[in-house]
């Protein structure tokens, strides 16, 4: 019991140091054209495996998830091949060490994920949780609909600014005649490859 009160003890400091660097991406949603600017690559994959494994950051224990990913689409950039990716958070045994804001992501998940230095990062997605956007496939219909990270559906590109606990303003289009649909998969990578594009032939069309 000592042991594990020392261990938790250890997580809660390790968490301590590690916060600042990932509190200064989550104060603000980043913008589309940010969103899109900032990733090194942007991809479709799905998770193949999620290994969660003791680390250490200045002498402090710490637990990262390990992800080995398959690759079904790539929107923009290179990604590394075969491409794994290091994510804070994780839970081995009675330990757990969650970072607030993102969502599990688990075996078998289907997402699209905006990358940034993932070999120097503590965090490799662009903006943390506004980095990953999961992918539902509707059981009866067999349609595909994006998600934020939060679990809500993404009904437009640029809701991507918008905190998570704001709801889309495309949801006040609807009527009891006709309601707004969530973006497709295709849609919204349509949408970043349009915006890749602006964005690499106006160099400032992302600054605000």
């Amino acid at each position: 019991m000592q042991a594990r009160r020392l261990l938790l003890a250890g997580l809660a400091l390790s968490w301590a140091i590690l916060t600042p660097a990932l509190r200064a991406t989550t104060v603000e949603p980043p913008s589309f054209d940010n969103l899109v600017n900032q990733s090194d690559y942007v991809v479709r994959v799905v998770v193949k495996s999620a290994t969660p494994e003791w680390k250490e950051s200045n002498g402090k224990p710490y637990i990262s998830t390990h992800y080995e990913l398959n690759v079904i689409e790539v929107v923009k950039g290179t990604p590394p091949s075969p491409l794994t990716l290091d994510l804070l958070g994780g839970k081995i045994g009675d330990a757990q060490f969650a970072v607030s804001g993102m969502p599990i992501i688990e075996a078998g998940d289907e997402t699209i994920l905006f990358v940034h230095g993932a070999d120097t990062k503590l965090y490799p997605l662009v903006a943390m949780m506004h980095g990953v956007y999961p992918i539902l496939h509707e059981a009866k219909s067999g349609k595909a609909y994006v998600l934020r990270a939060n679990g809500m559906p993404l009904y437009s590109a640029e809701d991507v600014s918008l905190p998570m606990d704001r709801p889309s303003a495309a949801l006040k289009q609807s009527t009891a005649t006709s309601s707004v649909q969530p973006l497709t998969p295709a849609a919204f990578i349509q949408e970043i490859r349009l915006r890749a594009g602006r964005v690499q032939s106006n160099p400032n069309a992302h600054a605000n």
